[in-house]
């Protein structure tokens, strides 16, 4: 099975660019750089075609905002919901929403 090719919106790489401010701002820069890289990774296993198969479509209405059959993965530290869908052999990276804001 061939991984799937990861597309970004816009808006993620906004959000993944205010996250990094909120950190850098209260810790270091470098410590901001290591988060990003974090998320950046659980993007990352999303090009994994087992792992985006095993995910139902989301329930949550703050998911299916983005898209209908939008699935939802959890980062590593739960703080955030990487919102995605798929289209024929690419994962589309819909937006990253926080945890707590999920309805």
């Amino acid at each position: 099975m061939e991984k799937y090719e990861i597309v970004v919106h816009d808006r993620v790489y906004e959000t993944i660019g205010k996250i990094q401010d909120f950190i850098a701002s209260k810790y270091t820069y470098e410590a901001a750089e290591k988060y990003s890289e974090k998320l950046f990774d659980d993007i990352e296993s999303l090009s994994d075609p087992l792992l985006v198969a095993s995910m139902q479509p989301s329930r949550w209405k703050s998911a299916k905002r983005y898209h209908p059959a939008a699935k939802r993965l959890i980062s590593k530290n739960r703080k955030w919901n990487i919102i995605f869908h798929t289209e024929r052999s690419f994962v589309v990276i819909d937006a990253i929403i926080p945890s707590t804001l999920m309805k």
